[in-house]
C-alpha cells in the first residue's frame, strides 16, 4: 500500500486533529498478510468504501473480503462517482473548475448515505478507513469534509490533499494492470496529479452551501451526533470523559 495515511495531526483551532480516528487511502485489495495485520492493529473496525459497484465486482476487497463477511471490520459501501468508474472524467480533465464541479457532484451523489456513514462513526470507538481506488479524489472529498468539520483551515485541507501527489504514481501503475482499471493503463500523469486550485474551488463551493456542518445537518445528521463527530475528530472526547 502506497497511499495510506492518518488524518491526525492537521492543525485546527487550539490544537490538531486526533490520530487513530480516520485513516484515508487506496483500495485495500493489495494488502499483504502483514498489512492486513497492521490494519487490525491500528484498531480499524469500520471501512467506508467509496468505489462504484463495477469496481468492487471486478476488483474485490483483497484479503479483507472474508473479514467483511463477518462484519469484522464493518464495511459500508457508498459509491460517489454515480457512473461506471471508466466513465468518470477525473484523471482526464485538467481545468480546476471542472474538477471542482466533479468533486461537488461526488458529495451530491453520496448524499444521505454518505452523511449517515460518517454520522455512524461519531458513536464508534474504533478507527475508520475511508478509501476509493487511488485514495485521491473521492477519498479527498470525504477527507476534506471531515477536516472542515474539525475546524481545519482551507490551506491545511489542501496541504493534506496534495500529499497524495507524492504517492499517486506507484498506485496508478499497479491499478492499471488490473481489469477493473484498464482505462488507467496509460494514465494522463498531469491530470492525475491533485490540483490545489480544484480543491480550493471545491471548498468554496462547500462554503457557499453553508459549510461542512450545514451539509451534514441538511442530510439529516442531528446536532448531538455532529458535535460528537467533531469532538472525535479533534480528540476532545477523551478530555470530556476525564473531566466527567
Amino acid at each position: 500500500m502506497h497511499n495510506v495515511r492518518d488524518l491526525g495531526g492537521v492543525p485546527v483551532r487550539d490544537g490538531e486533529t486526533a490520530f487513530g480516528v480516520v485513516l484515508r487511502g487506496e483500495t485495500p485489495v493489495n494488502l499483504t498478510p502483514l498489512g492486513a495485520q497492521q490494519f487490525r492493529t491500528r484498531g480499524i473496525r469500520h471501512v467506508l468504501d467509496l468505489r462504484e459497484p463495477d469496481e468492487r465486482e471486478l476488483d474485490g476487497d483483497g484479503p479483507l473480503a472474508s473479514e467483511f463477511q463477518h462484519s469484522n471490520p464493518f464495511q459500508e459501501c457508498v459509491p460517489l462517482a454515480g457512473s461506471a468508474v471508466a466513465d468518470d472524467p477525473i484523471g482526464r480533465v485538467h481545468a480546476a473548475e471542472a474538477i471542482a464541479d466533479r468533486y461537488s457532484a461526488y458529495l451530491h451523489n453520496g448524499s444521505f448515505r454518505l452523511a449517515e456513514a460518517l454520522a455512524r462513526s461519531a458513536w464508534s470507538t474504533s478507527a475508520m478507513y475511508v478509501h476509493c481506488a487511488v485514495g485521491k479524489d473521492r477519498t479527498g472529498v470525504v477527507s476534506a469534509l471531515l477536516l472542515k468539520l474539525a475546524g481545519a483551515h482551507d490551506d491545511d485541507v489542501i496541504d493534506d490533499y496534495l500529499l497524495t501527489g507524492e504517492r499517486v504514481r506507484p498506485v496508478l501503475l499497479r491499478l492499471g494492470s488490473r481489469p477493473a482499471y484498464a482505462h488507467l493503463a496509460e494514465p494522463d500523469w498531469v491530470a492525475q496529479q491533485p490540483s490545489a486550485d480544484a480543491m480550493m474551488l471545491f471548498l468554496a463551493h462547500l462554503r457557499a452551501q453553508g459549510g461542512a456542518r450545514a451539509w451534514m445537518l441538511h442530510h439529516d445528521t442531528d446536532g448531538e451526533t455532529l458535535d460528537r463527530l467533531t469532538a472525535r475528530l479533534r480528540g476532545e472526547l477523551r478530555v470530556a470523559r476525564h473531566v466527567g
